[in-house]
């Protein structure tokens, strides 16, 4: 009980939901996205849809083997939601475009590549660990749906070109790397174990 009114983990919980949220409104729509670039096949667009996720999983493998090489965890995490706001708004920018599928393979880079950062946070503090991820997790279907309805609107606003639902959520992604750049501050435990180690 004491880990559910804890700042740090509702702090993560509002970093997961901004960063999920976005992730799952523009990934859900990869496919209609890349269609209305042309007239393709399905089975291109199958294809093409591809572009952006082995993006999003080689930068989550190269990300990661960084991140343990520095012992560092948030400000990895703040560079990954840094990406994914930045390839939205370009996205967003470019859309209908060739230019729009980088902008949405920066962002999954963005996403995947801050996943593993952010699972990796939560059992550096000091009580329950194990069960500090179920807050933000059990956020999930919740997030789904509003990332859903955020960018159906923004796609009848923009005038059908989903640009605006990707707006909303790069200012999503936004949210996500302010809450990590200024509020979490959790410590590096293997670090401070390091540190406070006597010395053989």
């Amino acid at each position: 009980m004491q880990a559910l009114y804890n700042p740090k983990v509702l702090l993560l919980a509002l970093n997961y939901v901004g960063i999920v949220t976005a992730s799952l409104g523009m990934l859900i729509f990869i496919p209609q996205m890349i269609k209305s670039l042309g007239d393709y096949s399905q089975m291109t667009v199958g294809w093409l849809t591809m572009i952006p996720y082995t993006c999003g999983a080689i930068a989550m493998v190269v990300w990661g083997r960084i991140s343990d090489r520095m012992n560092e965890r948030r400000w990895n995490l703040f560079i990954g939601c840094v990406f994914s706001t930045v390839g939205l708004v370009i996205a967003g920018m470019t859309m209908g475009t060739w230019w729009a599928l980088v902008g949405m393979s920066i962002a999954a880079m963005g996403f995947y590549g801050s996943k593993a950062r952010f699972f990796a946070m939560p059992p550096m503090f000091s009580a329950a660990p194990g069960s500090l991820p179920a807050l933000p997790g059990s956020t999930r279907s919740a997030i789904s749906e509003a990332s859903s309805a955020l960018v159906c609107r923004g796609h009848e606003r923009s005038h059908r070109r989903y640009a605006g639902g990707l707006y909303g959520l790069a200012l999503l992604g936004l949210l996500a790397a302010i809450v990590c750049a200024l509020f979490l501050h959790i410590p590096n435990r293997l670090s401070s174990a390091a540190v406070g180690a006597p010395a053989e």
